[in-house]
This record gives C-alpha cells, structure tokens and sequence, in this order.
C-alpha cells in the first residue's frame, strides 16, 4: 500500500530553517510520493516569502496561521529561546511528527516540560543531533559498535570556531558542547556516573564561551573541548580504544584507524549530514518506525550538559546519579538508554538503506 505524503511545515526561515527547506525539496524530488514541503513559517513574512520562492510551501508568519491538521510533521529550526514556545504551539495545530533543532531547549527545566507535553500528546518527536549523521561518525559508530576497536577508553574532542551572532542566546555548552556530548553518549551507549566541567564566560557573548568537559564513564572517559573564540572552525575526535585508535575528522568526513598491525583509512561515501538526518527521520516517520535520534536521547545530551554547568558554578565534580534533575527523570534516562540501543543496531547498515522505501 502507497504511503501518504508526509506535508512538512518548517519554522524559522533563518540559516538552518533556509539549510532544512532547501534539503526537504531535495527530498521530495528524489523520492517522489515521501514528502510535500507546505509551509515556511517565521515571524519576518518576507523572509518566509523569499524562502517559500525558491524552495516552496506556503509562506506564513505564525505556527498559529497553519491549519490544524494542515500539516503531519513540523521543524523546529527557531532560535533556541523559542523552541518550547514554538513545539507547544504546534501541538495544538495537530502535527503528529516533529524535528527539534538541538539544543532541545534553552534549559533543562524547558526540556523536561517539552517532553512531558510530548509524551502527553503522544507525538512522534525527534532531535536534531545531526552529527550522527555524518558519514564519517556513523562509520566510527559501526566500528564501535562490532568491537573493532575494543572497550572505548577515552574520547577526546575538540569543536572550536568563530563566534557566530545566531548562536549568542545559547551557553556555548548548549551550542557546540552538546554535539560532542551527545556523540559521546551514543558512542558508549551510557551516561556518565560523574562531570567535571571549567568554564569561560563573557569573551564574546554574556555567557560561557569556552568549557572543558569530563565525563567520566565506568572504564574511561571523554574530554570534550568547546569553544566560540578560536579564528579558525575545527570539529576532530580521538577516540582510543583497547585495540585501536580511531581519528575523526567532522568536517573532512575523514576517518582513520590505528593499531598495532596497519594504519587504515576508512572509506566513507560523503553526504551532507543534514540531507541524511531529514531523509531517514522522515521515511521514519512515514513508516511509523520509532526515531533514529528520539527525543530521550535529546534529553539526555540536555541533562549531561546541565550537569556540566552545575559542575561549573561548584567548582569540582559532580556524581550524576546525585544531581536532583537525574533522580527525579530516571524515566527519561532509561528510555533514552534504549534509544541509544536501537541507534547502535541501525548503524550495522548504511543510512539510505535504513528507508524502507
């Protein structure tokens, strides 16, 4: 039986609003039938004019002006600060599917009452941790997940740049830090049993603008540098494992192994990440299966990072099972554990042939 067209509403019309329009016309010229871009909403009418015009859809100024029912599946792509706001907003229009830019929300009180609604509305929600897929990090993912580098022991990032003005509302942790720290989780399939975390702030934004983040694991650890304050953009991964090292190059979609007997360069077929995520979380989504990336694992990345910030204003570490938030939402913990689960089985195969179509 031919599958409904999934009609998609994107929200925000700015940088990664304009990046997800161009890609889900994309989509829908390569698979015919999947999907219908139908409307771009942002509160600038002709920005959402000018986005409508050269990627489609019905340009709108508000989630409110969208027809209930009008649209199946929404993105999220709105400054942080909005995101709460926007997916309630969207609930009550009766869309059934979502995409949440990450970070989920602007804090971990917003998240926590972002999935309570979720949940509450039994909606298919997804988070927009795009790294994961990066045909690069999902390669690293499979070597991980079939033992070719043995127990991971520790993972060392680096994500730095520039400052970008977009992203001056959100605690660099939040901005760049849950990239790193999300990768860090789904690579262990855990969560950390402690954070210790030092911070910057006030270089450039009014906020933290660089933090030094460890996450001690059972077994190892990750050290995750961030910052916005660096001239040039640099996003690499060590990862070192009992029977090899793994380099990871973001940007370059490189990967590398290390071991004792060779040197290898993995072959990695390039893709644009974000043409990936919207392809395999929509055909998801058509399908009725369960979100890649859901929206536990979302709240999971948001948890570690608040840990980490309290680590901050502490100024020592900090035991995760003793932060109150981790006590009181065990709930969404085990169900993101689960989540993380199914993402390392998925990673077996390549991502398009996770379609179903």
């Amino acid at each position: 039986m031919a599958l409904m067209t999934v009609r998609v509403a994107v929200v925000g019309a700015g940088y990664m609003g304009s990046a997800h329009a161009r890609v889900v016309r994309r989509i829908a010229g390569e698979y015919p039938g999947l999907v219908e871009l139908a409307y771009i909403v942002d509160v600038d009418l002709e920005r959402a004019r000018l986005a409508a015009a050269r990627y489609g859809g019905e340009p709108l100024r508000s989630v409110r002006d969208i027809p209930r029912g009008g649209a199946d599946f929404a993105i999220v792509a709105v400054p942080t600060r909005h995101h709460l706001r926007v997916v309630l907003e969207l609930l009550d229009r009766g869309v059934g599917g979502l995409l949440v830019e990450k970070p989920l929300t602007a804090d971990i009180e917003e998240a926590i009452r972002l999935v309570e609604r979720v949940e509450e509305a039994g909606v298919w929600a997804s988070v927009g941790h795009v790294e994961r897929f990066n045909p690069a990090v999902w390669s690293l993912h499979r070597l991980a997940a079939r033992g070719r580098l043995g127990d991971i022991l520790t993972i060392a990032a680096r994500r730095v740049g520039p400052f970008a003005p977009r992203a001056g509302d959100t605690d660099v942790v939040y901005d760049l830090g849950v990239h790193e720290v999300d990768n860090a989780l789904a690579l262990t399939g855990s969560l950390p049993e402690t954070v210790r975390a030092y911070t910057l702030r006030s270089i450039v934004t009014d906020l933290n603008d660089y933090a030094l983040m460890v996450l001690g694991f059972r077994g190892g650890f990750a050290s995750l540098e961030v910052n916005r304050i660096t001239p040039f953009k640099q996003r690499v991964l060590y990862l070192t494992g009992s029977r090899g090292v793994a380099y990871l190059d973001y940007m370059g979609q490189e990967l590398r192994v290390y071991t004792p007997e060779e040197e290898s360069l993995i072959r990695v077929a390039r893709e644009e990440p974000l043409y990936l995520e919207d392809l395999v979380l929509l055909a998801s989504f058509a399908h009725g299966r369960e979100p890649l990336v859901d929206i536990y694992q979302g709240f999971a990345a948001m948890l570690v990072c608040a840990a980490v910030l309290a680590s901050a204003r502490l100024g020592g570490e900090l035991a995760l099972d003793e932060y109150d938030v981790y006590q009181g939402y065990r709930g969404y913990v085990e169900k993101s554990l689960r989540g993380y689960m199914r993402y390392r089985e998925a990673v077996g195969d390549e991502p398009k042939a996770l379609l179903g179509l």
